[in-house]
């Protein structure tokens, strides 16, 4: 009798274990898939933003003086200098977006950088070093145009790699509401342009 309750006990040691075991590969199984999902979130996130802000600079790259004349109502000088600059301070506006949104994205409130973000924010590094050699060097608007379209390129071959993984991935509740940003895009970069709006700027200045 004995043996039979020490053989009922291991039995139902055994069982319990295993459905701890199964709880607990189900948490993980979870939370890999959460990390999954705000991955690809915050990576669709990024990549529209930052096309959203191509967008609006592409054409005021293209005409540095006239899009400044436009701008602040009287000649700028340095105007495509101050562009390049002022490109260089909103992909850092950008990057502490994409990384509140991130955090806002987590459970714990936790900023966690995934395989496919960390992939798309390098493209973000290197357009904000790209801007930065751009402003120091004072390169013309067709070389910057050249780079600036090289750049593009590569951004849209990365998407077709993983565009797939990411539709998979993505939030279901992930709708235009979660996009409000990109609405502002235009509006913050010719409201900040216009802050500079003095004849002779110093493109040295913080903006």
């Amino acid at each position: 009798m004995k043996k039979m309750g020490f053989i009922i006990f291991i039995f139902t040691w055994f069982i319990e274990a295993g459905a701890q075991a199964s709880i607990s590969d189900v948490i993980k199984n979870n939370e890999k898939k959460e990390m999954q999902s705000i991955d690809a979130t915050v990576f669709i996130f990024t990549y529209r933003l930052m096309r959203e802000v191509e967008k609006v600079f592409q054409p005021i790259i293209a005409s540095p003086q006239q899009a400044m004349r436009s701008l602040c109502g009287f000649p700028v000088t340095h105007s495509r200098q101050l562009i390049y600059a002022y490109a260089v301070f909103y992909d850092d506006i950008i990057l502490q977006d994409i990384m509140a949104f991130n955090k806002s994205l987590n459970i714990y409130h936790r900023t966690i950088v995934g395989p496919l973000t960390a992939q798309i924010l390098q493209h973000l590094q290197n357009h904000r070093k790209l801007m930065e050699k751009a402003r120091i060097l004072d390169l013309s608007v067709d070389v910057v145009e050249a780079l600036l379209m090289d750049e593009s390129f590569k951004m849209d071959i990365l998407l077709s790699k993983v565009g797939k993984e990411v539709s998979s991935s993505v939030f279901d509740t992930f709708h235009e509401g979660d996009m409000e940003k990109l609405n502002q895009v235009s509006a913050n970069i010719k409201n900040g342009l216009k802050k500079n709006c003095v004849p002779h700027p110093s493109i040295e200045k913080s903006f």
